[in-house]
C-alpha cells in the first residue's frame, strides 16, 4: 500500500500566489491557478527546489524511521524525469533520471531509495523537462513502507469575536477534513469560541465549544481537556484562528509523526508574513529571560534559504499559531495569562522534544501590527513570569529597565505605564493570577491608563513632515540624547522645527524621531495610528513609577521565583481550569 508523505503543493491563488515557494517554471512551462495544473512546451520544465516542494531529506533521516521513498506523479504527455540532491555547502547531486510517458492522464511511479540513511542530502526536488506538450495534474513522494505508529490529530482553535476568520478557517477545514478521514488520516477540530454566536457548522469531524472569553490560555486548556476525553487522540494541535496554513501542511505533519522514532517528538510551525508572504517570522525561537526568534526575515523563494532554514537549531518553544505535539507527555495545562506567552511557558514545562520541518507554516498578520499599550503590559507580565519559573530572570531584569525608558524616549508614555503595571501585578503574587483569569478589569485598567496612545480610526492629524534617516546618528548626538532623557531636560522653547513629524513606528529608530519634537504621529504602512505628544511632566511621573518597580523586582527576585515555583502546579492543573470553565459549579 502507498502511504503519501508529502504533496508537491500546486497553489491557490485565494490563499497565496507566490509561485516561487511552489513550483520553478522554466522556459515556456505555465500554471493554472484556475484548475491547478501544470502546462509544459515540449523543451520546458517545472522543478520543485521550493519551500513547498522539496522534500526534507535531512530532517526525515534524522527523526523517522522511514527507509522507503518513491515519487509518483499524475501527467499526460511525454516527460524527463530527474531527481536531484541537493546540501547547503554542496552544488546539486542527480540521484536518478527517467524518461515516461501516457497518451491520457496517467500515474507514474518512480522509486528514489531504499535506504533513506544512504542518501546525505538535506534536501531533495524533483525536475521535469517535457519532450513534447504535456500536462502535470499532481506529484507526491510517498512510500511502501507501514507507518510505525498510528496518529490521531485533535485540532484546537481558539476563537473571540472574528467571524469572517473563523467562518474561512473552519469552511476550508470541513472540506479538508471529510476527504482526509476518508483517505486514513485520522483528524478532527474542536473550535472554541470564546465570545458571540460564530457562524461555522459542525460535522463529524468539527465541533464547536462554547466557553467563558478566558483567552487564548483558557481556550487552549478547554480545547485540550476535552481532546483528552477521547483516548483515542495520541496528538493535539493548537492553532489561531487566524492563522492560514495549506491543508497539505496538516497532512505531512502527521505523517511525519506516524514515522517518528521519538515519542516525545513535537513540530512547531513556521510563521510567515501575511503582507509579504515569501517573508518569514520565525521558524521556532528560543527563551533564556528573552524571545529569540530563530531564522528571522528570511525570504523563502530562494532555495539556499530553504535549505537552510530546514538546517537543526535547538528550539525551546512551539508558537500556538501552529504547535503539535504528543497527549501522553502533556503535564500541564496553559499558565493563566490569557494572551500573550502562554505558549512560550507551556512548551518550558514539558519535556517535548521540538522541532521544525519545511512546508509546515502559516501565514498571520505581522506582530508590528498589534502593538500598543494593552499588548506591552501583556507581554511584560509573561515575559517576567516566565523568567521567573524558568530561567533568564537577570538578564529580563534588565530587559525591563531598558523597555521602559526605551517607551519614555520615544513619547510612548502609556506604554512604559503598561510595563509597570504588569510588573505591579507580577509583585503582587500567585494569587493575582487566580483573580484575574478573564482579564475584565485589568483591560478596563489599562484602558483608563491609555493617556495619549488612542488609535486615530481615521480622524483628523495635524499637518506633519514625514521624517527618514539619511545617515548614521553620531556619537555625540546620541550621547546628548542620553543625557537629556531624550530631551525632557530641555526646555520646549528650544525645541527644532518642525515640531512635528510622522514616520513609520515599526520601521524607525523611534527614540531618534521623537527628540526636541512636541509631536510625533506614529504610523503603520503610511497609514495614521496614533500621535504621541511631548509631556515632561507625564514622562518623569511614569520613569520613576518604572525605577521604583525595577528595584523591588531586584529585591524581591529570589522569593518570586520561590513563590511562581510553588504556585505553577496549581495554576496549570485540570482542576484550576474547569473551575473557570464551569463557575456556576464552583
Amino acid at each position: 500500500m502507498s502511504v503519501c508523505l508529502q504533496n508537491i503543493v500546486f497553489p491557490d491563488a485565494e490563499l497565496c500566489a507566490e509561485l516561487d515557494l511552489y513550483l520553478r517554471l522554466v522556459s515556456g512551462a505555465t500554471y493554472s491557478y484556475s484548475s491547478k495544473v501544470l502546462m509544459l512546451k515540449s523543451g520546458s520544465s517545472v522543478s520543485s527546489n521550493t519551500l513547498y516542494g522539496a522534500f526534507s531529506v535531512c530532517k526525515w533521516r534524522e527523526y523517522t524511521e522511514l527507509n522507503q521513498l518513491s515519487l509518483q506523479i499524475r501527467f499526460q504527455g511525454d516527460l524527463l524525469i530527474r531527481i536531484w540532491g541537493a546540501s547547503q555547502h554542496c552544488s546539486k547531486e542527480l540521484i536518478l533520471e527517467k524518461r515516461a510517458s501516457t497518451p491520457s492522464s496517467g500515474v507514474q511511479k518512480i522509486e528514489i531509495s531504499k535506504a533513506l540513511s544512504e542518501l546525505e542530502y538535506d534536501s531533495l526536488y524533483v525536475e521535469l523537462v517535457s519532450l513534447s506538450e504535456s500536462e502535470v495534474y499532481s506529484m507526491e513522494f510517498c512510500t511502501q513502507q507501514t507507518p510505525s505508529q498510528d496518529v490521531a490529530l485533535a485540532i484546537v482553535i481558539t476563537t473571540f469575536n472574528r467571524p469572517n476568520d473563523i467562518k474561512a478557517t473552519g469552511a476550508r477545514l470541513s472540506q479538508f477534513l471529510e476527504q482526509v478521514n476518508q483517505e486514513g488520516l485520522s483528524i478532527q477540530t474542536f473550535v472554541i469560541n470564546n465570545g458571540d454566536e460564530i457562524p461555522v457548522n459542525e460535522t463529524p469531524y468539527l465541533k464547536v465549544i462554547n466557553n467563558p472569553n478566558l483567552g487564548g490560555a483558557g481556550g487552549f486548556s478547554r480545547g485540550l481537556v476535552e481532546a483528552r476525553k477521547n483516548a483515542s487522540f495520541t496528538h493535539c494541535l493548537f492553532m489561531d484562528d487566524d492563522a492560514s496554513c495549506e491543508t497539505s501542511s496538516l497532512v505531512l505533519a502527521c505523517r511525519f509523526l506516524a514515522f517518528s522514532r521519538f515519542d516525545d517528538l513535537a513540530l512547531s510551525g513556521a510563521m510567515l508574513k501575511s503582507n509579504i508572504k515569501y517573508m518569514q517570522h520565525e521558524a521556532g525561537a528560543r527563551f533564556h529571560g528573552l524571545v529569540k526568534p530563530l531564522k528571522s526575515n528570511l525570504d523563502l523563494r530562494g532555495y539556499s534559504n530553504v535549505i537552510f532554514n530546514d538546517l537543526p537549531e535547538r528550539v525551546d518553544y512551539g508558537a500556538w499559531w501552529f504547535f503539535l505535539f504528543p497527549l501522553d507527555r502533556v503535564k500541564h495545562l496553559a499558565f493563566p495569562f490569557f494572551v500573550r506567552g502562554d505558549d512560550i511557558e507551556f512548551s518550558l514545562s514539558h519535556d517535548f522534544r521540538i522541532i521544525t520541518l519545511n512546508g509546515v507554516s502559516t501565514w498571520q498578520d505581522d506582530f508590528a501590527e498589534k502593538s500598543g499599550p494593552m499588548v506591552t503590559y501583556l507581554s511584560t507580565r509573561s515575559t517576567l513570569v516566565t523568567s521567573l519559573l524558568h530561567g533568564g530572570w537577570f538578564k529580563t531584569w534588565l530587559w525591563f529597565a531598558v523597555s521602559a525608558l526605551k517607551s519614555g524616549f520615544g513619547l510612548c508614555y502609556d506604554r512604559t505605564m503598561a510595563h509597570c503595571q504588569a510588573a505591579e501585578d507580577v509583585l503582587d503574587g500567585t494569587d493575582f493570577w487566580s483573580e484575574n483569569v478573564d482579564m475584565k478589569g485589568r483591560r478596563a485598567l489599562i484602558n483608563e491608563q491609555t493617556r495619549y496612545e488612542r488609535n486615530l480610526d481615521g480622524g483628523s492629524t495635524p499637518n506633519a513632515m514625514g521624517h527618514s534617516f539619511n545617515k548614521k546618528e553620531g556619537a555625540f548626538h546620541k550621547m546628548a540624547r542620553f543625557l537629556t532623557l531624550n530631551g525632557h531636560l530641555i526646555p520646549e522653547s528650544l525645541f527644532r522645527r518642525p515640531a512635528v513629524v510622522s514616520c513609520d513606528f515599526s520601521l524607525s529608530p523611534f527614540t531618534r524621531v521623537s527628540f526636541l519634537r512636541r509631536e510625533v504621529i506614529y504610523t503603520r504602512r503610511g497609514r495614521p495610528v496614533f500621535i504621541a505628544r511631548h509631556d515632561k511632566r507625564y514622562f518623569f511621573l511614569v520613569m520613576t513609577r518604572a525605577f521604583s518597580l525595577w528595584c523591588k523586582l531586584a529585591l524581591r527576585g529570589k522569593i518570586l521565583q520561590k513563590k511562581y515555583g510553588s504556585a505553577h502546579s496549581e495554576l496549570t492543573s485540570a482542576a484550576f481550569w474547569q473551575r473557570h470553565f464551569f463557575p456556576s459549579d464552583r
